[in-house]
Order: structure tokens, then C-alpha cells, then sequence
């Protein structure tokens, strides 16, 4: 409205001035005909403001009838998998109902254990309540995410009580690519919350807050169920490419929801091949009860495991991984270049004469034989110069992952 006032003053003045002064400067002027002129200076300025007016009306509603269009086609590709889903539940349970066969009751299984899933999700979310407003601004998947900073804590909570209510909880990918051939073989999921101006906040900027106010579990399982949907949409679509998706212990302290899933994912064994589950090392130390049911169970369903934020080698029983399929271990990369200081030999005891890469007294080379021994990929992160990397190299890392491979984007199919 401001900018319209400004326009309008402009050429409202211009007329006047020319009212006045002209006949001034043109002697052959009249006073009458001077007017004359600003009249007309006046409704020219007006047509041409009305002109611009309604370019500018059509360019909005152009980009407002391409997000609907968006919007429907996004709409109409969910219908058409629930469609699939009701007709696989009708089959199923006509086959049921005609005494039925291992298969039919395999879809039927399927079927139940997500709605399941989703009805515990949705009783997690359920409290935020509230529907997804057609005018929310989706984060450009090819523009670099704009990151809110400087957010007092009531304003962090606030973004994320309405992320959860208006369905902002974007889904982000990051490759992890092989070495030394840099070809990307899996992303990492991560979470990011969008406020209505399109920002984002970070995990390490809402998780406190998030886990005081008792909403971080609903953000943790949201994203867990969204990379599922993921890796079933890329199976579709013939992508050989892994995603590693970490199960963090709010959803292991959840026995209802992850209990609930991992049946689900029982009844989703082909899912197996593409999605590997992630697990941090302090998780693992302090939730091992909790996970060990769980693992045998994935397991025994062919899933295979990672170990994430590796910090301390001494606690880490690699044979006893191995057993239990962990097949990947993620170290930052910082921690396995060469560093000045002791350095230490095959059997990890610390020997004069240094420089070499170690992490808590265990030698990088001796560690990579190991895994190697047993079957464990070894994958650096946060890896972030080529320097860096040449440095890594010398060690045969298996993959790598950082912002020297790409930073995370937004999942244009989640």
C-alpha cells in the first residue's frame, strides 16, 4: 500500500507542478491551459499506474497458480500410492476371506504394521493440531538454506510448535561419497525446522528447547518415517544409492512408536537394500538394553547398522559390531589426521617419535586393517578441504562426507 501512495504522490505532484509552472516559462501559455496539461500529465500517470497494477496482479497470480499446480501434482502422486495401498489391502483381504495365501497375508501384514506406524506418529503430532496452509513457501531444494540466527529461545519453540503444526519439518540429504573416486553411493537424512518466512533452524539450535517442552521425539520419528517414504520412492524409481537415517534415543526411549516400527519395517524387508539405520556411539553406551532387542530384530530382517560420532575407539568392540551387523563406523575426519604428539603401534600402546594419526591412543592404519578384517566400512566426516582429504588418503578411507562433497539439501521427493 506504501509503495502504491508513493507512485500515486509522485505523479499527482508532477501534474500539479506542471499547472503551475509551465504557463510561467511558456509566456504563450495560458493559466487555464497549463491546468489543462497537469490534467492530462494526471490521468496519463493514472492509466500507467493502473497498467503496472495489474501486471504486477498477473505475475502473482501466475506464481500462485504454479504453486497449486505443484501442490495438486505432489497431491495426486500421494493419492495414487494410497489408491495402490487400498487395492493391495482389498486383494489381500478377499484372499483372506477365501482362506488366502502366504502372500496376501504378507500385504495385509504390510499394510497394518504402517497404519500402525502412523497412527502413533500422528498421535505425536496431533497435539500441535492445525492444517497446512496453502500459501506456506516451500525452501528452494536448488538455493542454499538461510539459516535464522540470533533466535531467542521463546521464538525457536514457537517455530517449531508451528513447523509440527503446518508440516515444515523438512527432510535433508547430504552425499556421502566413495574414495578415492568421489561417486556418491548414500546421503545422510538430517532434519531441519522452516519458519513461515522460509528460515531454518538447526538441530543443534532447537534440540534443548525441543527436548524441554517434550515435541523432539515427534520431530525425531517424523523425520525417521520420512526417510522410509524416501527410500521406498527411490527404490521406484531404479536409484541404487543408499541413505543412512539415524535413530536417535528419543525414538528408542519411545518403545511404543519404535516397537510399532520396527515390525512395519519387518513387513518392508525389500526397503533392506537401500537404508541402512544410524546409531551414536553415547546411544549405544548408554541405551544398550534398548537396542539390542531392536537391532537383533532389524537384523534378522536384513537391515544393516552404522555407528555414528565415534569419539572414544577403547569402548568400541568391533568383532562384537561385526555380529550384530554393523557394517559402516563414522569418524570425523579432523580426528584422523595426522596430529603432533605420541603416536602409537599396532596393538594400540602409545610409542615415541609420534605423528601419527590416532584417536585415543589407537593407531588410524592398524584400526582401518581391523574393520577391514571384520567386514566395517570406514567412513570419514565433516571433511572439508582437498588438503584434508590427500591427508585421509593415505589411510584407504573407504568413503567421505562433508562440504568438500556437497552441503545438505532439501529432498525434492520427501
Amino acid at each position: 500500500m506504501l509503495k502504491h501512495l508513493l507512485i500515486a504522490a509522485a505523479y499527482i505532484l508532477l501534474a500539479v507542478a506542471l499547472a503551475l509552472v509551465l504557463p510561467g516559462m511558456v509566456p504563450a501559455l495560458s493559466a487555464t491551459a497549463g491546468w489543462v496539461i497537469g490534467a492530462v500529465a494526471l490521468v496519463a500517470g493514472v492509466l500507467a499506474h493502473e497498467a503496472w497494477t495489474r501486471m504486477e496482479a498477473g505475475e502473482i497470480a501466475t506464481a500462485r497458480l504454479f504453486q497449486l499446480h505443484t501442490q495438486s501434482t505432489s497431491l495426486r502422486k500421494d493419492v495414487g500410492y494410497l489408491q495402490g495401498e487400498v487395492t493391495r489391502l482389498d486383494a489381500a483381504v478377499g484372499s483372506l476371506a477365501d482362506g488366502g495365501d502366504s502372500k496376501a497375508k504378507a500385504d495385509l501384514d504390510r499394510v497394518v504394521s504402517e497404519v500402525r506406524v502412523l497412527q502413533n506418529l500422528i498421535g505425536q503430532l496431533s497435539t500441535g493440531g492445525g492444517e497446512k496452509p496453502a500459501t506456506d513457501k516451500p525452501q528452494d531444494a536448488d538455493a542454499p538454506p538461510k539459516i535464522s540466527e540470533g533466535l531467542e529461545e521463546e521464538e525457536i519453540l514457537n517455530i517449531v510448535r508451528e513447523g509440527l503444526k503446518r508440516d515444515r519439518v523438512d527432510l535433508y540429504l547430504q552425499p556421502v561419497v566413495s574414495l578415492p573416486q568421489r561417486k556418491i553411493r548414500f546421503y545422510e537424512c538430517f532434519s531441519r525446522i522452516r519458519s513461515d518466512d522460509g528460515r531454518i533452524i538447526l538441530p543443534q539450535q532447537y534440540m534443548e528447547v525441543a527436548s524441554r517442552e517434550g515435541l523432539i521425539g515427534a520431530i525425531d520419528n517424523l523425520l525417521l518415517f520420512r526417510c522410509v517414504h524416501l527410500v521406498r520412492r527411490a527404490q521406484s524409481q531404479k536409484h541404487s544409492v543408499g541413505f543412512f537415517c539415524n535413530i536417535s534415543a528419543n525414538t528408542l526411549c519411545d518403545r511404543a512408536f519404535f516397537s510399532d516400527f520396527v515390525d512395519f519395517m519387518g513387513a518392508n524387508t525389500e526397503l533392506a537394500r537401500n537404508l541402512i539405520f544410524e546409531f551414536c556411539q553415547e546411544d549405544v553406551d548408554a541405551h544398550s538394553a534398548e537396542i539390542d532387542d531392536y537391532i537383533a530384530r532389524l537384523g534378522s530382517y536384513g537391515f544393516y547398522f552404522s555407528l555414528d560420532r565415534v569419539g572414544d575407539l577403547s569402548k568400541l568392540d568391533i568383532p562384537g559390531l561385526s555380529r550384530k551387523r554393523f557394517k559402516y563406523i563414522k569418524i570425523d575426519g579432523a580426528q584422523l589426521l595426522p596430529h603432533d604428539g605420541p603416536g602409537a603401534d599396532e596393538s594400540g600402546q602409545a610409542v615415541e617419535g609420534g605423528d601419527a594419526a590416532t584417536i585415543v591412543g589407537v593407531n588410524v592404519a592398524a584400526l582401518k586393517r581391523v574393520l577391514d578384517v571384520h567386514g566395517i566400512d570406514l567412513i570419514a566426516e565433516k571433511i572439508e578441504t582437498e588438503q584434508d582429504l590427500l591427508e585421509l588418503l593415505d589411510y584407504r578411507i573407504d568413503y567421505g562426507q562433508g562440504y568438500l562433497f556437497g552441503e545438505p539439501r532439501i529432498s525434492k521427493e520427501a
